[in-house]
């Protein structure tokens, strides 16, 4: 394959992904269609099948690229050389914002523990992700201080994930209950990157 083939073969992968997102987050995994990634790509039914065998090949391919990318982002702010507090609003700030432009990651997620159990976190180290961290020693140090409560890491880490993934997940009943729209929701969400640190710290004082 000489390189205007490479470039050209790279460009129409891309577009399929890029076209597939937008298909996947307007319809979601079970509405949306090859037919339609392919419209909405511009190219050929044959295209999409011949780069991807499926549709849940193709929706694998863009959430796991797109989560290998943002765990990538997560290690070096795990690791930074900031104050554990600072860390915290940080990982807050930055999950929120990940997951409110990838609102079908969490049902990835939990699509793949379901067929595969732990292999897609033992793939992607995410242990070791955490017990090797910075962020993990400084809440183990900031407790033999005296400064924190002592708190196994996990349970900081789980209560900063389920604080921002589970209005996602409940976005049309929180939507309903709170009577908001799209608008409205996002400044929700803003409003908990304060929230959710301050409750986390709040607790972690309380020694």
């Amino acid at each position: 394959m000489n390189e205007g083939a490479g470039e050209a073969a790279l460009d129409a992968e891309t577009k399929i992904k890029e076209a597939a997102r937008r298909v996947f987050l307007e319809k979601g995994f079970e509405g949306a269609t090859i037919r339609q990634i392919a419209d909405e790509a511009g190219v050929n039914l044959a295209m999409v099948n011949y780069y991807f065998r499926s549709k849940d090949e193709l929706f694998k391919s863009i959430y796991l690229e797109t989560f290998r990318e943002f765990l990538g982002r997560m290690a070096i702010l795990l690791n930074e050389e900031t104050p554990l507090e600072v860390k915290i609003w940080k990982a807050v700030d930055r999950y929120t914002d990940f997951i409110m432009d990838n609102p079908l990651i969490p049902n990835f997620i939990l699509s793949e523990q379901r067929k595969n159990g732990a292999a897609f976190f033992r793939e992607m180290n995410i242990k070791g992700l955490i017990e090797n961290s910075l962020f993990r020693k400084q809440l183990i140090q900031e407790a033999e201080k005296g400064n924190i409560r002592p708190i196994h890491p996990l349970q900081v880490i789980i209560t900063m994930l389920s604080s921002i993934v589970f209005p996602v997940m409940a976005k049309p009943i929180l939507s309903y209950v709170g009577t908001l729209d799209d608008a409205g929701f996002r400044q929700f969400m803003e409003s908990r990157k304060q929230i959710v640190p301050e409750m986390i710290m709040t607790y972690l004082r309380q020694v």
